[in-house]
């Protein structure tokens, strides 16, 4: 699995960190879910749209 960070603001301008983890081509831990997962510095899961990440709650909206 490899990962990168990037910046992104929220609804009140405050700057955060979000960690997007691939996975390698022919991991096979999570062979049903390829795609990327995104989280924030502290944990907690992102769901994307296109430039807006959302928490699974929907407390915090942060854009890129």
């Amino acid at each position: 699995m490899s990962f990168r960070q990037f910046p992104a603001t929220d609804t009140n301008g405050e700057s955060r960190i979000i960690i997007e983890f691939k996975p390698e081509p022919g991991d096979t831990q999570n062979a049903a879910d390829s795609g990327p997962r995104y989280e924030l510095d502290d944990g907690r899961h992102l769901r994307r749209n296109a430039r807006e990440f959302t928490t699974a709650d929907g407390e915090l909206t942060l854009r890129i």
